[in-house]
């Protein structure tokens, strides 16, 4: 048998492995660079090194030898700031801070080596350092001439810093209020002048906060100060928990969480500082209700329900909030402890961070086996990491094309009208004569199907979850697809399929799909049912990706629901690799899905598609007037996107059986702007004498009162489209095997 490692994808061992990780929780995990930490550790060496830094000594220091230089102690906290203050960070180098001066630590570095006590697997400790400086300016005294050497050495601090990714955003945020303060003669005598006392130094603090302009306050919100600090954070963490209250069942409400976070944090009273900024009435509630919390508190009881309930959000594809619920959890419980001074790190602090963590490894990182009496023990398989830690995903490449056909770059618009519905806007524009014959050996075949899928993508509007979502894969195509798509009908299911089928030929797969439908079973008895769904299931083994729609409600059928969901999962624990899937589903498909069958829900990634807004169906009726040879005006075409929004959400919605007789509803999105489109520029032709390439104005738009789009084409070209649109199926649904039911 395999070992594990041999077993794993490049990402899903980055994923597990904690060497050369660094990762903090507000932007993500960060694979180290090979030598990066050493470089960065010999600038800041020579920095240490410098006859200037001399000057300014610090003589006493709770972390590192002393004497030394002051330089050495404020990139310490130059570090921790860039992290955040009290932000949680892991990975081998959550310590980083400590790791660039490790050569003048009193003690083991912090982090490494299991040596973080309760925060074993994490760290979030407080960073006191805010500009202007810390111990650089300490060390200085009231000397101008150093005061400029300390200013000057901070700036040199963060030059050295420049290339930690995960740190850059905020780097050059202080770069760049170091430049303005250079360039403000008022701001730079006061930081020169300014007494050294606490209270001096607290207002030249202020002055420099309130010198930064808006977006570099967005990005190191530290700078509004302890309290608007603390505003931020609790603004931050009612939102993150207010979204997973509404996606996982489970959650208290936001004053229940926010009163049992603070006595986490071991307060009894709500501070005053909370009444700045937090919404609404949420201060007073919060008031009222943590006497009571204080007088029940379980904390075992609250933090293994915080772990069920953040758990379950993982599970339900809501990792990156999760995340950020216990990132700000921890902020809020260090800023808290430290009123009414600066933060400080949190102590104590039972919000699961290192419980979560555990739980993230134990719930992705699964080796499945069958048992001996459910049949032949299948090879392990791995759940998809990106399900856990998605990459960053990025364009490439200028091809599109269905599964299984290439097609050439100047024909890429007219295939992709409407990328969201997949709904051909004229069937020619799929015509076998823009098949490419594919040429040049594995390596061009598999570029090339990476470039298609891009261009494919890239073509998609009103979608940024899904578009997201195949963008990851397109990036790391070799991991197994467990993907459900849960939203409105019709707003992408079949590019989507496209591109995962285009996607697959790199697996050996041939580039179509099979389309499994859940009223094909909704008739048969369960020996029927699930015998035609393993027949249709093992039928594509390694060779094809398998779509089903409605998944939801195939396995939530009174009769055969339960069967075929132990089945299906079965059949995904047994075939492993060789079966890949993307399933559809309503709003509430995961929900549904996880109700009638937790195990089999277990596998899916979730992502979730949104109705179209009016500048997505702008960006429609643009495509459809650009291939009819004609323009618009700005307001003509923000007035289409309203029309049309507001059409759409007129348009009665069909029932489940009409709906699912047609694999498109010809009413929704694409259909509709098409359709408007040949309106418009018929009345922009009369309108211009038949100009053969008349420009659309708001006046050739129909009136919102006037009949109905839906109710018949307005055109004979229009009719010829939408009789194309309704009877001719997609080429990947032409077939009884590969078919759409």
């Amino acid at each position: 048998m395999q070992t594990n490692a041999s077993r794993a994808s490049g990402a899903l061992e980055a994923m597990f492995r904690e060497e050369s990780v660094f990762d903090l929780y507000s932007r993500g995990r960060w694979q180290v660079p090979d030598g990066l930490v050493a470089e960065v550790t010999e600038r800041v060496d020579a920095l240490a090194e410098d006859p200037r830094a001399a000057l300014l000594v610090v003589d006493e220091h709770p972390v590192l030898h002393t004497p030394v230089p002051a330089v050495v102690a404020d990139v310490l906290g130059i570090t921790a700031f860039l992290c955040g203050d009290v932000a949680v960070r892991s990975g081998s180098w959550r310590r980083l801070d400590h790791d660039l001066v490790r050569s003048h630590l009193a003690g083991p570095t912090p982090g490494r080596g299991g040596l973080d006590g309760a925060y074993a697997g994490w760290a979030a400790p407080a960073a006191s350092w805010r500009p202007p400086g810390g111990a650089l300016f300490r060390a200085a005294g009231d000397d101008r001439g150093l005061r400029r050497l300390a200013w000057e050495l901070t700036v040199e601090i963060l030059r050295a810093l420049a290339g930690i990714e995960s740190l850059e955003a905020r780097r050059q945020s202080l770069v760049k209020l170091y430049d303005h303060a250079a360039a403000d003669h008022d701001l730079v005598e006061a930081t020169l002048s300014a007494p050294g006392t606490p209270s001096g130094r607290a207002r030249l603090r202020e002055r420099w906060a309130d010198a930064a302009a808006d977006d570099l306050v967005t990005t190191l919100p530290e700078l509004t100060g302890g309290v608007g600090y603390l505003s931020w954070i609790v603004d931050g963490w009612c939102a993150a928990h207010q979204h997973l209250a509404d996606t996982v069942p489970g959650g208290d409400d936001v004053c229940t969480a926010l009163s049992r976070l603070l006595v986490q944090a071991g307060l009894t009273a709500v501070p005053p500082e909370l009444a700045v900024g937090v919404r609404g009435d949420l201060y007073a509630q919060v008031g009222a209700r943590l006497p009571d919390e204080v007088r029940t508190w379980d904390a075992a009881g609250w933090r293994g329900r915080v772990r069920s309930w953040l758990a379950r959000a993982t599970v339900a594809g809501e990792f990156d909030v999760a995340r950020i619920w216990l990132d700000l959890a921890v902020r809020l419980t260090g800023v808290v402890q430290g009123l009414p001074g600066d933060a400080v790190t949190p102590d104590p602090c039972l919000v699961p961070v290192g419980e979560f963590q555990d739980d993230v490894r134990r719930l992705f990182r699964v080796r499945r086996v069958r048992h001996p009496l459910a049949g032949v023990v299948a090879a392990p398989s791995w759940l998809a990491p990106e399900d856990v830690f998605p990459p960053v995903g990025h364009r490439n490449g200028h091809v599109r094309g269905t599964a299984g056909a290439l097609v050439p770059a100047d024909a890429l618009d007219e295939a992709t009208d409407e990328a969201t519905d997949g709904t051909p806007d004229e069937a020619a524009e799929r015509d076998a004569g823009h098949v490419l014959p594919g040429a040049g050996g594995p390596g061009r075949a598999r570029a090339s199907a990476l470039a298609q899928a891009t261009a494919m993508i890239d073509r998609i509007v009103g979608q940024p979850a899904l578009v997201a979502v195949l963008r990851e894969l397109v990036d790391m195509p070799a991991q197994d697809l467990r993907l459900l798509v849960t939203g409105p009908p019709d707003v992408g299911t079949n590019l989507a399929v496209d591109v995962l089928a285009r996607l697959m030929t790199m697996r050996g797969f041939d580039g179509t799909a099979v389309w499994l439908h859940h009223e094909q079973f909704a008739l048969l008895d369960a020996d029927s049912a699930v015998a035609q769904l393993r027949d249709r299931v093992e039928g594509c083994d390694g060779e094809r990706l398998i779509a089903i729609e409605g998944l939801d409600r195939l396995v939530s059928y009174e009769r055969i629901g339960e069967p075929l969901a132990q089945e299906l999962h079965r059949l995904i624990s047994a075939h492993g690799a060789q079966v890949q899937l993307v399933a559809f589903g309503g709003p509430d498909g995961y929900r549904r899905l996880v109700r009638a069958s937790p195990s089999l829900a277990a596998w899916w990634r979730v992502v979730r598609t949104r109705e179209f807004a009016a500048g997505d169906f702008a960006v429609l009726f643009g495509r459809a007037l650009d291939r009819r040879g004609a323009a618009t005006t700005p307001d003509a075409l923000r007035a289409a996107g309203d029309l049309l929004a507001v059409t759409r959400a007129a348009v009665a919605s069909p029932g489940e059986a009409g709906r699912y007789a047609q694999p498109v509803d010809e009413g929704r999105n694409a259909g509709l702007a098409t359709r408007l489109a040949d309106l418009a520029v018929a009345a922009a032709r009369r309108r211009t004498n038949w100009a053969t390439s008349p420009v659309v104005d708001v006046v050739d738009l129909p009136a919102e009162d006037a009949e109905p789009a839906s109710d018949g084409p307005a055109s004979e070209e229009s009719a010829g489209t939408e009789s194309a649109v309704i009877e001719a199926p997609p080429r990947h649904a032409q077939g009884a095997e590969s078919g759409r039911p």
